[in-house]
């Protein structure tokens, strides 16, 4: 809890921007196959396959973890923000991914933002997200600590101010959208309300 403490603190102090151009309700995304090809487009996810619970801080390499407790610690270098700037207008942090988590079957907790809608209340494509209101209210967190999330079959949601449990396929994959970037990409399970 005390990472996301941090990215929520530091990240608005740091970057004062909306979240980018672009219609919200787009969901347009460029991501293309890995290295070996494979992409967010295969979606099966094994039912039976144990789901490994992942915290955000799993998605973190060492020295990304390093950068953010410097910043924390008034510690970073001063052109720290300009070597980080990302694509999007607002994020920063860099694309640097966990690579163990490839091809796990995870669950973690999140909030969800939709990027498309298949009919009213509901989607396939999603961001998963450490706080609520990121990309929306305040600027989206680092490329490795959002997950872009598809789903063969339309999701549905109430109230996405509420955080949810999420289990799926991970996949070490840059995705660019118009309200974000992400290291991950997620074929999804299920998406279930966050229950502790």
């Amino acid at each position: 809890m005390t990472f996301i403490r941090l990215l929520t603190a530091a990240l608005p102090a740091l970057a004062l921007a909306a979240c980018g151009p672009g219609d919200p309700g787009t969901g347009q995304t460029e991501a293309g196959p890995d290295a070996e090809g494979r992409g967010v487009s295969a979606l099966a996810v094994d039912p039976d396959a144990e789901a490994e619970l992942v915290s955000w801080r799993d998605l973190l390499p060492d020295e990304d973890l390093e950068m953010y407790m410097a910043l924390e610690e008034g510690t970073a270098a001063p052109d720290l923000m300009t070597r980080y700037q990302g694509r999007v207008e607002g994020q920063f942090g860099t694309f640097n991914a966990v690579e163990d988590l490839d091809g796990l079957v995870v669950r973690m907790p999140g909030y969800i933002l939709p990027l498309d809608y298949a009919q009213q209340g509901a989607a396939r494509e999603f961001l998963l997200l450490p706080y609520h209101g990121a990309c929306i209210h305040y600027p989206p967190p680092p490329p490795n600590q959002i997950v872009h999330l598809r789903s063969e079959e339309p999701v549905r949601f109430d109230a996405l101010w509420e955080p949810v449990w999420v289990e799926g396929r991970m996949e070490v994959l840059k995705v660019e959208t118009d309200l974000a970037d992400s290291a991950y990409a997620m074929a999804v399970r299920s998406i279930q309300p966050y229950d502790g």
